[in-house]
């Protein structure tokens, strides 16, 4: 499984996600890496030194100002460009903590639903704020 988790784009304070514009945004971790030293000088310019881990994610859209009404979680879904989900390749130090979704769904879940697929089967999900307090105030 690939883990969910908030990153902070640039502009994130430590609390408060009251729309994108307060730079947190929801992205699946696919992979932590590190470039190799040599790759690193062939791809980059020399005044650029890259953060030793990074991490390939793939994005979540942003939170809209006010969560939904009827139980106070955000509504997010993939981002999709061209028909393919919109990626990024991160510094780690700005994935800020994990985040859990819930998927939406009707009465009933689709029974080919598991831990394993529901990320990429579900359309759209919930940011579940009440895992811990750290997250409820980040989000509120």
């Amino acid at each position: 499984r690939f883990d969910t988790a908030l990153i902070n784009t640039g502009y994130g304070g430590k609390t408060g996600v009251t729309g994108e514009s307060n730079g947190y945004r929801i992205a699946q971790i696919r992979v932590v890496f590190t470039l190799p030293p040599r790759l690193a000088k062939t791809i980059l310019p020399s005044a650029i030194v890259p953060p030793k881990y990074l991490a390939y994610v793939e994005w979540f859209s942003g939170f809209k100002p006010q969560p939904e009404r009827h139980h106070s979680m955000y509504k997010v879904s993939r981002v999709i460009k061209h028909g393919d989900r919109y990626a990024s390749i991160i510094p780690v130090a700005n994935i800020r903590r994990s985040i859990h979704l819930l998927p939406k769904f009707g009465p009933v879940a689709p029974l080919h639903w598991n831990a394993y697929n529901v990320l990429d089967e579900c359309p759209v999900f919930f940011a579940n704020p009440w895992t811990d307090r750290h997250i409820y105030a980040t989000l509120y």
